[in-house]
């Protein structure tokens, strides 16, 4: 919905052509016209950055060669030309260098996770944007769907009365071909100077703890951990199963794997209360299954009037109309555009924050103990 007031102004880092990651974000960021992306670092390479800042029809003078030039530039803009945030849409290990560069110099950032690739480098980030009183938002883009919206609304309103169990997978299956054929083609995710100390657990495990507090609150006290490589020669895990204890004392198991042949992007949670389930799977995100004590079933869809009103909000559509991840993330820029514009918004709820990252990173790093100790429960830092 578009509001009677001046667009904001965004840049990116990243969005190359073939760039899927970046084509979610500026999609996201056109689509309810609060917003529209007039520069940005668009390769590595300054000859490719032109090509791809002329197909997108960006102003020359915008088409940066790398963040330095970036952050000057813009800042030699006049205030209210300049731009007003930037997106990271890069690989891991550059988030935490970009996010500090933006914010010190008074941009508002949104970034890909993970936040960073360590728990030390994430405090920063979000030490600084306190500082600067800038907004930083993780584009986790899957809590953005209106069925999530939904999960929440009914866990907090006490249908599933107290939480027993959460269980909780986010299976791929594009690295299986290296299994058999490691030389088959590479990918920066392997590599731990650009991916960090992880590969599958900080690309989806990431994803999942980030769904398990975003639709239950809970944070992970103790994590023990059994993590692998399939692929020959790989230092970095690609596949790994974690065995959790949340706060209140709810147990919890989490399975990651981009070695899970024939899966495309299955990320799934199930809730186990003392008076209900529920199940939702993102390949299938218009649909929430409340599973009930007698054996039944009640089956909520995108587009119900039944639904709460944050799931409702959350859906442009009317119901059979599948909108799918863009819109996704659509509702996460739209939350945080509120937030710049100094509307009342809630991090954590209305967008992914800093908070939520660093919690991210502290049971990254607690699993990645867990998983070369032969003392399995390893505590997991506590974030503020």
């Amino acid at each position: 919905m578009m509001r009677n007031m001046k667009k904001l102004q965004g840049g990116i880092i990243g969005g190359g052509k073939n760039s899927f990651i970046g084509y979610a974000h500026m999609g996201a960021v056109a689509l309810d016209g609060e917003a529209t992306m007039v520069g940005g670092v668009f390769s590595g390479d300054p000859e490719k950055g032109c090509v791809r800042g002329a197909e997108l029809g960006v102003d020359p003078s915008r088409v940066y060669r790398d963040y330095h030039a970036m952050i000057e530039g813009e800042k030699g803009r006049p205030e209210g030309e300049r731009i007003d945030f930037v997106i990271l849409a890069t690989p891991n290990a550059n988030h935490h260098e970009l996010a500090l560069a933006f914010l010190r110099e008074g941009f508002h950032v949104f970034s890909d996770k993970p936040m960073a690739t360590s728990l030390e480098q994430a405090r920063e980030i979000r030490q600084e944007a306190k500082k600067q009183n800038r907004l930083y938002a993780l584009t986790h883009g899957y809590t953005g769907y209106p069925m999530v919206k939904q999960a929440r609304h009914l866990v907090e309103s006490g249908a599933l009365g107290d939480l027993l169990r959460v269980v909780v997978e986010y299976t791929q299956g594009w690295l299986s071909p290296l299994v058999e054929d490691p030389q088959n083609f590479t990918t920066w995710h392997l590599d731990p100077r650009i991916s960090g100390p992880s590969c599958t657990m900080i690309d989806v495990g990431l994803h999942a703890i980030n769904l398990v507090q975003t639709v239950t609150g809970l944070i992970p006290e103790k994590v023990c951990a059994d993590l692998g490589s399939a692929i020959p020669g790989n230092t970095l895990d690609d596949n790994g199963s974690v065995l959790i204890r949340f706060g209140r004392n709810v147990p919890g198991l989490l399975h990651a794997s981009q070695i899970s042949s024939g899966e495309g992007n299955a990320l799934r949670i199930r809730l186990y209360g003392s008076r209900g389930g529920l199940f939702w799977d993102q390949e299938s995100p218009d649909i929430l299954e409340q599973m009930n004590p007698d054996g039944t079933s009640t089956i909520y869809k995108k587009g119900s009037p039944r639904l709460c009103e944050e799931a409702r909000k959350a859906a442009r559509l009317p119901g059979g109309h599948p909108e799918g991840l863009l819109r996704a993330f659509a509702n996460i820029y739209q939350g945080a555009f509120r937030a710049i514009r100094g509307e009342e918004t809630h991090p954590g709820r209305d967008y992914p924050c800093s908070f939520q990252g660093a919690v991210t990173l502290a049971f990254l790093e607690a699993v990645l103990r867990s998983g070369a100790s032969e003392e399995k429960w390893t505590q997991v830092e506590r974030v503020e």
